[in-house]
């Protein structure tokens, strides 16, 4: 059956991060680089397959994990997170912080052009960053991911001075992100609404361009000759090794999975878990993964609509459901459970909330009877004062993979166990977006990806509702979690960040404001013959680095 797994950043507006999730794995299968020895060489190409086509091509609109990892290689970043978290010179050659932290200083490269020729400079920087926050571009995530953006200051050819309104710690781990790549200020001068739609019009500065487009089916991209200015921790510094890499759609899992052990395809995106047994031990066949970084699949109980106004029916909620027994069963142990809003692996991970709460099947009983839902209806249901106890989850129809459905019937039939009547309703994109916009749900869920724990002001912060770019669909308004999280913003102390994030997860699992599920993996299976295929920071492959044996 189909699977459409076109997961979505962490700062949606709506969309982006509710239905839908997205993470990568460590798992046994092999998370380092797919190699066998031997010298790299050029030449050759190699077939991917993703689950679907992005939703936008212009990764300032984007709110799709695909376009980050399909247009990685076409677009630099001004600087890059190694895999330690730390960060390094990319198109910036160097940078400073303000003590307030409202100036970001840059020097850039001097040697860096687009793809047509043009110049890359501080006058390019600006022009980037002024089509996202133009209105005009309608960009959610990129928007987001520049914070409390005011301006930019260009203070020579290759200098310029980033001013914030606010301080924003994030600031440089976003800006290691495709969505702040940069386009050609001659594609945003001339053809800024064709960009969207890929093909020729994707120009920026990276190791591949963009050959073709064939909607629906396929995109090409080519080695770029010349290139050399790739950050010093990657593993070799100049002009991609293939000549191109083919990215197909194939939204189908057994039909991506085939692709693969037939050969068709050199690598394929997203192999699901009940997948993994099939081609584990295959000779052929190498599975990388890592494990996600961001949020498990969590629900949302949305406290500004009844019954979830009331914090017992929310525990009664979260009592209700054993995740790990679900997790399990579902995933044949090929995903685990996520014990909080942060997956253990994200920086700013609180393990002490690991036993704060969990399954207790009386427990949520004995809350629902406290909260007067005494008696039950002829199909079992809890109702009060003759009005049943129901909630309704509301998910995008297109973008939610099998894997997710599967959990929300688990949910469904788990809740029924206590009374707890759980409505599914799937809806088109629109519809979705309305209803998040809105407030029209009990219940969502979603995955969103990040780097660290500031993913937390997006799910939590009060003002960062769907409506406005955020993903607080929880719909939580608590001075005391704003506080903390803004607080994080102003601290340049990692550790005095992270002990600020812990806050937030305590309180957010106390008060049951959502319902941590599993930890979701994304699994790239490979041909023997790809080397070089390795995951980075981002949990983003770097096709620059691969080649064919």
């Amino acid at each position: 059956m189909h699977s459409r797994r076109n997961f979505l950043t962490l700062s949606v507006g709506s969309l982006a991060a509710f239905g839908l999730g997205s993470g990568l794995v460590a798992c046994a299968e092999d998370s380092s680089p797919s190699e066998t020895g031997g010298t790299p060489k050029s030449g050759g190409s190699i077939t991917f397959a993703t689950t679907a086509e992005p939703d936008s091509w212009d990764l300032h609109v984007s709110v799709s994990t695909l376009s980050s990892l399909i247009l990685r290689d076409v677009y630099d970043s001004l600087v890059h997170q190694k895999t330690d978290g730390t960060f390094e010179p990319w198109l910036a050659k160097s940078w400073e912080i303000s003590d307030d932290g409202l100036k970001y200083t840059f020097q850039l490269r001097d040697d860096v052009t687009f793809h047509d020729g043009t110049p890359f400079n501080a006058e390019a920087v600006k022009a980037n960053f002024d089509h996202i926050v133009d209105p005009a571009t309608k960009s959610r995530n990129s928007k987001t991911l520049l914070g409390p953006y005011d301006r930019t200051e260009v203070t020579g050819d290759f200098s310029l001075i980033v001013h914030l309104k606010s301080p924003h710690s994030p600031l440089l781990g976003a800006l290691a992100s495709t969505y702040l790549g940069f386009h050609s200020p001659a594609v945003l001068r001339a053809n800024p609404a064709d960009i969207a739609s890929g093909g020729k019009f994707l120009v920026s500065t990276g190791p591949f361009t963009s050959s073709s487009l064939t909607a629906g089916q396929n995109a090409v991209f080519t080695r770029r000759p010349g290139y050399r200015w790739a950050p010093a921790s990657a593993p070799h510094p100049g002009e991609a090794y293939l000549d191109q890499y083919v990215v197909q759609f194939l939204t189908d899992d057994a039909a991506r999975v085939g692709a693969l052990t037939s050969g068709q395809l050199d690598v394929a995106d997203q192999i699901p878990a009940t997948r993994i047994a099939q081609l584990r031990g295959q000779p052929n066949i190498k599975l990388v993964s890592r494990e996600t970084i961001g949020s498990p699949f969590t629900y949302s109980l949305n406290v500004t609509k009844a019954p979830f106004d009331n914090r017992d029916v929310r525990v009664a909620f979260q009592s209700a459901v054993d995740t790990e027994a679900i997790t399990q069963g579902l995933f044949q142990g090929v995903y685990s459970s996520g014990r909080s809003a942060l997956t253990s692996s994200t920086p700013g991970y609180d393990k002490s909330v690991e036993g704060i709460w969990g399954y207790d099947k009386n427990r949520a009983i004995s809350l629902l009877e406290k909260a007067g839902f005494t008696a039950t209806d002829g199909e079992g249901y809890r109702t009060r004062d003759g009005q049943r106890l129901s909630v309704t989850l509301a998910y995008a129809a297109s973008f939610t993979t099998e894997e997710q459905r599967n959990f929300h019937t688990a949910l469904k039939d788990a809740l029924k166990q206590v009374g707890f009547e759980l409505v599914l309703r799937p809806l088109d994109t629109p519809s979705i977006v309305q209803a998040l916009g809105s407030g029209d749900y009990n219940v969502a869920a979603a995955a969103p990806p990040s780097i660290d724990g500031s993913l937390l002001r997006s799910l939590f912060y009060s003002s960062q509702l769907p409506a406005t770019g955020g993903a607080n669909v929880a719909r939580i308004s608590d001075p005391e979690i704003d506080g903390w999280l803004d607080e994080a913003l102003r601290t340049r102390d990692v550790a005095g960040q992270n002990a600020l994030y812990g806050k937030v997860q305590r309180k957010v699992l106390t008060e049951a404001y959502v319902l941590p599920t599993f930890v979701l993996k994304r699994t790239y299976g490979t041909q023997q013959r790809v080397q070089g295929f390795a995951l980075g920071a981002g949990n983003l492959p770097t096709l620059s680095d691969v080649w064919v044996s």
